[in-house]
């Protein structure tokens, strides 16, 4: 009975020894990963290495979308992608994911099916005959789930299988965990710099308010400022002057060389935003001219051919009285950030130039009114 019972610790200790060595391995594959698909990759493998190359899923579930997202699926042996799909109200993963329990199938997996209300992931495939599912909680929440299938044997997996599959579980949640915060701190930290960077092109504009520059020098320097914040090798300030229908190339620089082309009514890509007041965002040049063809457009600047551009409307109220064109030779050179960066740009653009108008307009009125001041004052000497 002793030596029954040495073996039997033996054996125990075996396997710990066995599981503390997988769940070493696979924090060491989740320490050199900063990124969640990296993540969802190093988990995975490691767990079908372990399982014989088990079929196998990574489940994800957004709660502000309600949607499950499948970044990594293995099935009879072969890497496939799955669309997202909606949360059921029933179904193994909603049960698992509201209980945030485990759950173990190893037989009589048809009624499991029609008890819990599931249905098969990839219809007309045969069913299988054992399952495990694993919740991946972080604090309070499931966030997801990781789940393993045997298409071939009934209770496939033991409880040695599955206390170690909850160990990686948890290890991937954390890891998760910390890589979604590292997201959010870089996403955070964006916003910071793009916040500084609107705050600097608002900072110029009225710096040159301050001084008094006139409309030219405005625009002279917002338009560098733009071109130093996004490494730009093309900035183009256009504005709409509806009484006359002429667009006003008021700063246009194209690699180092300054150009005053002269006024025109809008045509190309400056009446196609001026009409729908929507970005275009090019990110080659075969996409650039194919667009050029279809709205008539023409480049009025140098001769260099540039890749990547970014046409945001500068907006006043429901009209836009204006656009604003960043380019660069490099191909997909602009991400979404910059994009939205050069949207708030031109927001507060819009504002400040208004602002310098309606300046300009006062000034103007303030001479009209000394200059009828100085009228009245020689008409009064003369009666």
């Amino acid at each position: 009975r002793l030596f029954d019972e040495t073996q039997r610790l033996l054996s125990e200790t075996e396997q710990r020894n066995a599981e503390l060595a997988i769940i070493n391995s696979v924090q060491q594959a989740l320490a050199a990963e900063l990124n969640m698909q990296g993540i969802y990759d190093a988990v995975g493998d490691k767990i079908r290495e372990i399982f014989h190359q088990a079929d196998l899923g990574i489940r994800i579930y957004d709660p502000q979308t309600n949607l499950i997202h499948y970044p990594y699926a293995f099935v009879d042996g072969q890497r496939v992608d799955i669309a997202s799909t909606p949360l059921q109200e029933v179904g193994f993963a909603a049960h698992v994911l509201r209980t945030r329990e485990t759950l173990l199938i190893s037989e009589n997996m048809a009624q499991a099916v029609a008890a819990y209300g599931s249905s098969a992931l990839f219809p007309g495939t045969d069913m299988e005959k054992s399952a495990v599912f694993v919740p991946l909680i972080a604090g309070d929440q499931a966030r997801g789930l990781i789940n393993m299938i045997d298409m071939d044997h009934e209770h496939a997996y033991t409880a040695s299988d599955v206390r170690l599959l909850q160990t990686l579980a948890n290890s991937m949640s954390v890891a998760l965990e910390n890589a979604r915060l590292f997201d959010e701190t870089q996403r955070l930290f964006k916003e910071s710099e793009q916040r500084a960077a609107e705050l600097a092109i608002i900072n110029s504009v009225q710096e040159g308010l301050a001084s008094k520059l006139e409309m030219q020098g405005i625009y002279d320097m917002v338009g560098n400022k733009i071109r130093e914040i996004f490494s730009a090798d093309v900035v183009g300030i256009v504005l709409y002057e509806p009484a006359a229908d002429l667009a006003r190339n008021v700063f246009l620089l194209d690699h180092g060389e300054r150009f005053h082309p002269d006024p025109k009514s809008p045509s190309g890509f400056t009446a196609e935003i001026l009409r729908t007041r929507q970005s275009l965002v090019f990110h080659t040049a075969d996409e650039l001219n194919r667009r050029m063809v279809e709205l008539h457009s023409s480049n009025i600047g140098g001769g260099i051919q540039d890749n990547s551009f970014i046409y945001v409307p500068i907006l006043r109220g429901n009209d836009a009285n204006g656009v604003i064109v960043v380019g660069k030779q490099a191909m997909h050179a602009f991400s979404d950030p910059d994009v939205r960066l050069l949207t708030t740009v031109a927001n507060a653009m819009s504002v400040a130039l208004e602002n310098a108008r309606l300046f300009d307009e006062t000034q103007r009125l303030l001479k009209e009114t000394e200059q009828r001041a100085a009228e009245l004052a020689i008409i009064n000497s003369v009666q």
